[in-house]
């Protein structure tokens, strides 16, 4: 057995068996000197010496030798970076695993593998357990769409709302990718509102492309699925995110009176509620406390200052009378049920209302109401019309 430990280190015997040694003297070689470098006793000097013995082991003929040098040093902080940057441009099936969980790296290491290293190796540095933040940042801005992947199933790395921003940018075109981004219990409401937004577009157009039903059922059609995807973003919301999502609405011109007057119809009168209060500039109390008060002159205030179309009032008004109602029965119904209430209160309320404007509110109620809900509704509509 040689010995690899001596003072004044000379490297010349290694030499040789690089030289003329077979495949097991080579293997033996790399791990008498995988021990030398484990060795904390060895001092840096030693380390640095066999360094030009290592970096030819690392690229050695034998795939036994480059194998088990590389799974002998993975867990080698000490290893030399140009030996372990060899072992990370060879095989992929020893290149990945060493640098999966190589303590040999620095960040500036990583980064430089990112830049010029295939997929593969961005994948794997993605999932390592410790991935820097400035790693991870470079991922998020150039990585692939599989390195990215990674870095969402990794546990250890936080992404934020600009990480999630800035990949959506980047590939939100990538149907996989958008899928797993939406799986995000943190993602940014302004993200899924924007996606919903995107599958509703491209509805539009494919409907257009394939003339499938006429122009104007189609645009309603595709207006309803992003009023509804939208909706159930804002249901799952909290108060809080609720309340920053309702403002990016407003901001994109999508808070219109066709999603107020959609979920007034449906029973969602969170989404009422939140509506209201961005528009009015009141807070969400207040705007609960004003639109479920025994007056209604405290709802026409807060309805005027809203900036929504009188048209719609009837709509709103009706829906907060039916939580009133629910609310002293003590009742939790169901949207049908809801817009079953909301029917009959438009119906049998209200003396103030003309026929005409009672029939508009139901018309209303017909096109945005739960489904089973419109057909009634739709019905009443045409009695009405047919008794004036």
């Amino acid at each position: 057995m040689m010995s690899v430990v001596v003072p004044g280190l000379d490297i010349s015997v290694f030499e040789v068996v690089l030289a003329v040694g077979d495949a097991e003297a080579r293997l033996v070689l790399a791990l008498q000197l995988v021990a030398l470098v484990a060795d904390y006793a060895t001092a840096p000097i030693e380390i640095e010496q066999v360094t030009p013995v290592l970096l030819k082991l690392a690229v050695d003929p034998s795939k036994d030798v480059r194998s088990t040098l590389a799974e002998e040093l993975r867990g080698e902080a000490r290893l030399p970076v140009d030996v372990a940057f060899s072992i990370v441009a060879g095989d992929d099936d020893i290149a990945l695993p060493f640098l999966a969980v190589s303590q040999a790296f620095a960040p500036v290491h990583l980064l430089a593998i990112l830049k010029v290293g295939d997929e593969a190796r961005q994948k794997t540095i993605a999932g390592r357990s410790d991935v820097p933040g400035e790693v991870v940042a470079n991922l998020v801005k150039a990585g692939s769409i599989a390195s990215l992947l990674a870095l969402f199933e990794n546990r250890a790395v936080s992404l934020d709302a600009a990480d999630y921003r800035a990949i959506y940018q980047r590939f939100g075109q990538s149907q996989e990718l958008v899928e797993k981004l939406m799986a995000k219990g943190d993602l940014p409401l302004d993200l899924r509102i924007m996606q919903a937004r995107r599958v509703a577009s491209r509805m539009r157009q494919m409907m257009a492309e394939k003339a499938w039903i006429p122009a104007n059922d189609a645009s309603d059609l595709c207006s309803e699925a992003e009023d509804n995807a939208v909706m159930q973003v804002l249901i799952e919301a909290s108060p809080e995110e609720r309340a920053q999502a309702t403002s990016y609405l407003a901001s994109k011109n999508m808070l219109t009176p066709a999603l107020v007057i959609r979920a007034a119809a449906t029973g969602q009168m969170s989404v009422v509620e939140s509506a209201l209060a961005h528009l009015s500039g009141f807070s969400q109390p207040r705007t609960a406390e004003l639109m479920y008060a025994s007056s209604p002159m405290n709802l026409k205030s807060l309805f005027r200052r809203s900036g929504l179309p009188q048209s719609c009032f009837g709509m709103v008004r009706a829906s907060c009378d039916v939580v009133i109602d629910m609310r002293e029965e003590g009742l939790s119904i169901t949207s049908q049920e809801f817009g079953a209430r909301l029917l009959e209160a438009l119906m049998t309320r209200y003396e103030a209302m003309g026929s005409t404007e009672r029939a508009k509110n139901i018309e209303l109620l017909g096109r945005y109401g739960e489904i089973k809900i419109r057909k009634v509704a739709k019905r009443l509509k045409a009695d009405l019309v047919r008794a004036a």
